[in-house]
């Protein structure tokens, strides 16, 4: 089992074609006969096949966004009768019909726990990645063997089994709670809290922008217990003053609203009515207009 498939070529489809490549992979990239990256995979020479030329009893990873799922599978078992679907995600296996409706296929599902970027880094030099697995919709429970090998050649390892109900569920409620909401804002509106009060874009931008990854990398580094025992008098006070300023029981309230809305499908619900990408277009001009992205912008090539 050393041939994949790998639908889509975008960050994490790219990382996971690299490494596994480099691990002794036979890949083949699944593209559009239109697809904006069919010159990108050409330069780094893979193989290019359409959604119709998927062989029988092929293993395919499905790495387009998660709304892309259900047409993907939908539309190849319409041209074939056996295949095995890796997914690194179970929102789809979750809140879509596949397991269901297409219950004669393999769903497995390899969940890498880092960025692309992050993945392919630490695959070169041999460092460490974590992942979560479930064989739930795994029929023939012999082939645990080599799905765990995948996962290895791709650099992941540390691997964990769970459920696709608890991966989904705390990936997308980890995402809202902290990861792509109160890191980003919270640093935006301390950014322009110091602005406001005349510090300078410089210093104001080291702050409460730059030093975001420096205090994540120590945390991961060191742990929470070490981490308080480490940082100086002033962050120490000055973390327990707005802990028990900001995070009272109306935030634990919020966050155990966001999390039931994920849990009983209101968010997935929510979801679909959505124009996503309307809704990205809204947020990146919203972020494009902000001064924070201004001097990212200006002090980047200094600094990263």
């Amino acid at each position: 089992m050393k041939n994949l498939t790998i639908i889509g070529f975008g960050n994490q489809a790219k990382a996971w074609a690299l490494n596994l490549r480099d691990s002794g992979w036979q890949i083949t990239i699944g593209l559009r006969p239109n697809s904006s990256s069919i010159s990108l995979v050409k330069e780094l020479n893979f193989e290019i096949s359409t959604l119709d030329e998927i062989k029988e009893n092929s293993v395919i990873a499905v790495l387009t966004p998660d709304d892309t799922h259900y047409e993907i599978v939908k539309h190849i078992s319409q041209k074939i009768k056996k295949a095995k679907f890796i997914f690194a995600h179970g929102y789809s296996l979750l809140y879509t019909p596949i397991p269901k409706e297409f219950h004669t296929y393999e769903h497995i599902l390899i969940a890498p726990k880092a960025i692309a970027s992050e993945l392919r880094y630490q695959y070169e030099t041999k460092g460490k990645n974590g992942g979560v697995y479930s064989f739930e919709y795994l029929q023939d429970k012999k082939e645990k063997k080599q799905y765990l090998e995948l996962a290895k050649d791709l650099g992941l390892t540390s691997l964990y089994e769970a459920t696709i109900s608890d991966e989904t569920k705390a990936d997308l409620f980890s995402e809202q709670s902290i990861l792509c909401s109160t890191l980003p804002y919270a640093a935006l509106y301390s950014f322009n809290e110091l602005r406001k009060n005349g510090v300078s874009k410089e210093v104001a931008f080291f702050e409460c922008w730059h030093e975001v990854k420096l205090i994540a990398n120590t945390l991961i580094n060191v742990g929470p217990e070490k981490f308080f025992k480490l940082i100086s008098p002033n962050a120490l006070i000055g973390s327990e003053i707005v802990h028990q300023c900001l995070f009272d029981q109306q935030y634990m309230k919020k966050l155990s609203e966001i999390f039931q809305s994920i849990d009983n499908g209101q968010f997935d619900e929510n979801l679909s009515k959505i124009d996503i990408d309307k809704t990205r277009n809204e947020i990146t001009n919203f972020w494009k207009k902000q001064e924070l992205t201004q001097v990212y912008n200006e002090l980047k090539k200094d600094l990263y």
